[in-house]
């Protein structure tokens, strides 16, 4: 990137520009018609030079921040919905070069987890069918379970204790499950649930889940937080709930919450 096209050099000369219009104004003013000063006119015409120049600069940076916007709107779409980021190229300066990074980091991320999202919805759907045709009742609710502490196991690093403790959760999920219901390891400390009760009732059944629980030679007690989503019977459907708890979990951590089902 030149150093012509930084929003430095942008903003100085908006700036440049802008405070001049009214001074310029003014001698224009003075030179051409010196006839027609009086106290009020010269002061009328500063004040218009000055909401000119004024209105001037709010356009010029509304246009260069124009991407900017769009990013905070694409990346709003893309958590909450998984719509691709697809943003025009803009400007060649600092905010341009922000968003087309932004824009590639996105599209490979979701490139990654997209097959992340395709497979689990296969899978879901194809266990909801089969649990059918052997007589078990329809999978409504998707849960996303994950281990509040998993952050701070992750720091100390004890590979063997993080194990210990995923397989103790994994146990718990499994044994409070009924038949035909799913139970799926989703990355680290995080376990995806379908269910086959209706929302309210597995409402009640995940906060059991979440209750703080006990390993095996370890003094220290653990809990979850988990997410729910109703879905559709299609593969689409699955995938979009997936998506859906992705963000609701994100939501929930940012907001500090521990041991809560949303």
């Amino acid at each position: 990137m030149r150093w012509t096209q930084s929003i430095a050099v942008k903003s100085f000369a908006v700036a440049f520009v802008a405070t001049h219009i009214p001074l310029l104004t003014l001698v224009a003013v003075v030179t051409l018609r010196p006839d027609w000063l009086t106290p009020w006119r010269v002061l009328s015409a500063a004040l218009v030079a000055t909401l000119l120049a004024t209105a001037l600069v709010i356009y010029v940076l509304w246009r260069m921040f124009a991407p900017l916007r769009e990013a905070a709107d694409g990346l709003e779409a893309f958590m909450a919905k998984g719509a691709s980021l697809r943003l025009a190229p803009g400007s060649s300066d600092e905010v341009g070069r922000l968003v087309r990074v932004l824009t590639a980091a996105l599209a490979h991320w979701d490139r990654s987890r997209a097959a992340l999202l395709h497979s689990g919805a296969q899978v879901l759907q194809r266990r909801s069918a089969q649990a059918q045709e052997m007589g078990g009742e329809r999978l409504r609710t998707v849960v996303l379970l994950e281990l509040d502490q998993w952050p701070a196991l992750d720091a100390e690093g004890d590979l063997e204790r993080m194990e210990q403790v995923q397989t103790a959760l994994l146990e718990r999920l499994a044994a409070a499950t009924v038949s035909g219901e799913i139970v799926l390891p989703w990355g680290r400390g995080r376990f995806l649930l379908a269910l086959a009760s209706l929302q309210a009732e597995a409402v009640g059944r995940v906060q059991a889940l979440c209750q703080p629980f006990g390993v095996a030679g370890d003094a220290q007690t653990y809990h979850c937080s988990a997410v729910l989503e109703t879905r559709s019977g299609t593969a689409v459907g699955w995938a979009s709930a997936l998506q859906r708890l992705e963000q609701k979990l994100y939501t929930l951590r940012q907001q500090g919450g521990v041991m809560q089902v949303a």
